[in-house]
Protein backbone atom coordinates (compact mmCIF):
# COMPACT_ATOMS: atom_id res chain seq x y z
CA UNK A 1 0.00 0.00 0.00
CA UNK A 2 2.73 2.51 0.83
CA UNK A 3 4.62 1.71 -2.34
CA UNK A 4 1.70 2.49 -3.83
CA UNK A 5 0.71 5.94 -2.33
CA UNK A 6 4.67 6.75 -2.80
CA UNK A 7 5.12 6.14 -5.96
CA UNK A 8 1.99 6.80 -8.06
CA UNK A 9 3.24 9.13 -10.82
CA UNK A 10 6.76 8.72 -10.53
CA UNK A 11 7.92 5.46 -12.19
CA UNK A 12 11.25 6.19 -11.63
CA UNK A 13 11.08 6.24 -8.14
CA UNK A 14 8.99 3.07 -8.74
CA UNK A 15 11.90 1.13 -10.67
CA UNK A 16 14.16 2.40 -8.12
CA UNK A 17 12.24 0.99 -4.62
CA UNK A 18 11.18 -2.25 -6.50
CA UNK A 19 15.33 -2.90 -7.32
CA UNK A 20 15.86 -2.06 -3.76
CA UNK A 21 13.07 -4.60 -2.82
CA UNK A 22 14.34 -7.52 -4.65
CA UNK A 23 18.03 -7.12 -3.45
CA UNK A 24 16.19 -6.84 0.64
CA UNK A 25 13.81 -10.07 -0.40
CA UNK A 26 16.87 -12.08 -1.94
CA UNK A 27 18.71 -11.71 0.67
CA UNK A 28 16.32 -13.33 3.31
CA UNK A 29 16.27 -16.82 5.03
CA UNK A 30 12.73 -17.66 3.64
CA UNK A 31 12.28 -19.41 1.08
CA UNK A 32 8.95 -17.57 0.12
CA UNK A 33 10.76 -14.24 0.20
CA UNK A 34 13.49 -15.32 -2.20
CA UNK A 35 10.53 -16.88 -4.48
CA UNK A 36 8.72 -13.25 -4.10
CA UNK A 37 11.73 -11.74 -5.40
CA UNK A 38 12.11 -13.44 -8.53
CA UNK A 39 8.32 -12.73 -9.13
CA UNK A 40 9.28 -9.47 -8.84
CA UNK A 41 11.96 -9.30 -10.87
CA UNK A 42 10.00 -11.74 -13.85
CA UNK A 43 7.21 -8.90 -13.71
CA UNK A 44 9.04 -5.75 -12.93
CA UNK A 45 8.37 -3.75 -16.36
CA UNK A 46 4.77 -4.59 -16.01
CA UNK A 47 4.65 -3.21 -12.37
CA UNK A 48 6.90 -0.18 -13.57
CA UNK A 49 4.50 0.43 -16.53
CA UNK A 50 1.44 0.67 -14.22
CA UNK A 51 2.66 3.56 -12.68
CA UNK A 52 2.51 6.22 -15.72
CA UNK A 53 -0.14 8.62 -15.02
CA UNK A 54 -2.56 9.69 -17.95
CA UNK A 55 -5.39 11.68 -18.70
CA UNK A 56 -8.30 10.36 -18.53
CA UNK A 57 -11.77 12.34 -19.31
CA UNK A 58 -14.83 11.21 -17.39
CA UNK A 59 -17.64 12.78 -15.54
CA UNK A 60 -16.70 16.06 -17.79
CA UNK A 61 -13.41 16.40 -16.38
CA UNK A 62 -10.31 16.03 -17.37
CA UNK A 63 -8.12 14.15 -14.57
CA UNK A 64 -4.86 11.99 -13.99
CA UNK A 65 -5.15 8.08 -13.92
CA UNK A 66 -2.58 5.63 -13.77
CA UNK A 67 -2.75 2.86 -16.82
CA UNK A 68 -4.37 0.30 -16.93
CA UNK A 69 -5.69 -2.44 -19.00
CA UNK A 70 -9.43 -2.55 -17.01
CA UNK A 71 -11.25 -0.85 -19.47
CA UNK A 72 -10.38 -3.01 -22.41
CA UNK A 73 -11.06 -6.25 -20.47
CA UNK A 74 -14.23 -4.99 -19.65
CA UNK A 75 -15.02 -4.33 -23.16
CA UNK A 76 -13.81 -8.25 -23.75
CA UNK A 77 -16.00 -8.95 -20.91
CA UNK A 78 -18.96 -7.68 -22.71
CA UNK A 79 -18.26 -9.46 -26.14
CA UNK A 80 -18.35 -12.79 -24.78
CA UNK A 81 -21.07 -12.39 -22.30
CA UNK A 82 -23.33 -11.62 -25.21
CA UNK A 83 -22.20 -14.34 -27.42
CA UNK A 84 -22.94 -16.54 -24.37
CA UNK A 85 -26.10 -15.40 -23.89
CA UNK A 86 -27.09 -14.90 -27.77
CA UNK A 87 -26.50 -18.62 -27.94
CA UNK A 88 -24.42 -18.43 -31.51
CA UNK A 89 -25.75 -15.46 -33.73
CA UNK A 90 -25.82 -16.50 -37.45
CA UNK A 91 -25.86 -12.90 -38.59
CA UNK A 92 -22.99 -10.59 -37.99
CA UNK A 93 -24.57 -7.42 -38.30
CA UNK A 94 -27.58 -8.45 -36.11
CA UNK A 95 -24.56 -9.29 -33.67
CA UNK A 96 -23.23 -6.53 -33.97
CA UNK A 97 -25.96 -4.17 -33.89
CA UNK A 98 -26.94 -6.07 -30.78
CA UNK A 99 -23.38 -5.15 -29.37
CA UNK A 100 -23.98 -1.58 -29.92
CA UNK A 101 -27.11 -1.43 -28.69
CA UNK A 102 -26.16 -3.20 -25.57
CA UNK A 103 -23.02 -0.85 -24.74
CA UNK A 104 -23.87 2.63 -25.59
CA UNK A 105 -25.52 5.06 -23.72
CA UNK A 106 -27.91 6.47 -26.19
CA UNK A 107 -27.65 3.19 -28.81
CA UNK A 108 -28.42 4.09 -32.55
CA UNK A 109 -31.33 1.50 -32.99
CA UNK A 110 -30.45 0.09 -36.14
CA UNK A 111 -26.37 0.41 -35.47
CA UNK A 112 -25.83 3.18 -38.50
CA UNK A 113 -25.39 6.08 -38.17
CA UNK A 114 -23.42 9.30 -40.36
CA UNK A 115 -21.17 8.64 -38.24
CA UNK A 116 -20.46 4.67 -38.50
CA UNK A 117 -22.01 3.74 -41.95
CA UNK A 118 -21.93 0.14 -43.23
CA UNK A 119 -20.65 -0.73 -46.54
CA UNK A 120 -21.86 -3.79 -48.76
CA UNK A 121 -20.23 -5.25 -51.06
CA UNK A 122 -20.55 -7.82 -54.21
CA UNK A 123 -19.36 -11.28 -53.75
CA UNK A 124 -16.97 -10.83 -56.79
CA UNK A 125 -15.12 -7.48 -55.14
CA UNK A 126 -13.03 -9.79 -52.61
Amino acid sequence: MLFNSRNGGNPIAARTEIDELIDIYKKSSYEMFRDFASLLEKYKDPIINSFIMVEKIGNGKIYDSRLSNGPIESINRKVKDLKRLGRGFRNFEHFRNRFLYATRSAPVLNGVSDYNPVSYFEEDEF
